[in-house]
């Protein structure tokens, strides 16, 4: 799914992401979990962030750490932030203990945490019967587009039931757009209770229109009536978005050998 604007966007859910919010495609079956982070990082201090990134990656890679870490930078919105998201594919995997964490730690605490502004943190869960995503989707996307959604008090089913029916609106009708959604525990005071997200692979594909339109393929498939009935449900159920774009960053990424 690409982007003309926000409105467009939530509609092509009803009209994120990351994996989840912003790491790699759940596979429809699963609904995998992941925790992810925000650091920001002021520009006079981003090289040696960076530096201090790579040496404890290094690291990483030499204990063979067994989760993957996937690494996006803003290319909207506040600049100098990083997400980076932790692979544990379940609950049970944030309580693991990786022996790579103890012996690399201290690379992340003299090297990495002295360059960090600001840092927050969540946990992800995927929501298969929300997302659109081709099974046979690979690799990482250049860029994903991501939508935040705060959902209004007590609408949270109805939320979820109008991205729903798009999702089997989108699968029924082979519909070229591509999304994957998670549910968000843990983000804090004012935090978004879902995140879409649209893989891209260029800027170019950002601004460009899916064809059928979001509208016309929910009509096709529900009929006007009912296609603008689920829209409307759709927008009822949220008190507020905001929206913005990463680009994957693979040198800041780690993923475990196979």
């Amino acid at each position: 799914m690409n982007k003309k604007n926000a409105v467009r966007r939530v509609l092509a859910v009803a009209g994120l992401l990351i994996a989840a919010g912003m790491g790699t495609a759940h596979a429809e079956e699963s609904a995998s979990v992941s925790r992810f982070y925000v650091v920001e990082v002021a520009p006079a201090h981003d090289q040696a962030f960076r530096d201090g990134m790579k040496a404890w990656l290094k690291c990483m890679h030499e204990h063979s750490a067994a989760h993957a870490l996937w690494a996006w930078n803003a290319e909207t919105g506040d600049l100098g932030r990083y997400v980076f998201e932790s692979d544990t594919k379940t609950w049970a995997g944030i309580d693991a203990m990786d022996p790579a964490d103890k012996a690399c730690g201290g690379d992340f605490t003299t090297g990495v945490m002295p360059h960090i502004s600001k840092a927050y943190s969540w946990v992800a869960e995927g929501r298969p019967k929300m997302s659109h995503m081709d099974a046979g989707t690979s690799g990482m996307p250049a860029f994903v587009y991501v939508l935040d959604v705060k959902v209004k008090a007590g609408q949270g089913a109805s939320f979820t039931e109008a991205v729903e029916k798009y999702a089997a609106a989108a699968t029924k009708s082979k519909w070229e757009g591509q999304w994957f959604a998670d549910a968000v525990t843990g983000g804090g005071r004012g935090f978004a209770d879902y995140i879409l997200v649209w893989p891209n692979k260029s800027w170019a594909e950002i601004g460009q229109e899916p064809n059928p339109s979001i509208k016309a393929m929910m009509e096709k498939v529900y009929g006007k009536a009912q296609a603008a009935a689920i829209r409307k449900q759709f927008f009822d159920a949220i008190d507020h978005q905001w929206d913005g774009i990463w680009s994957y960053n693979k040198e800041l990424s780690y993923i475990p050998a196979k």
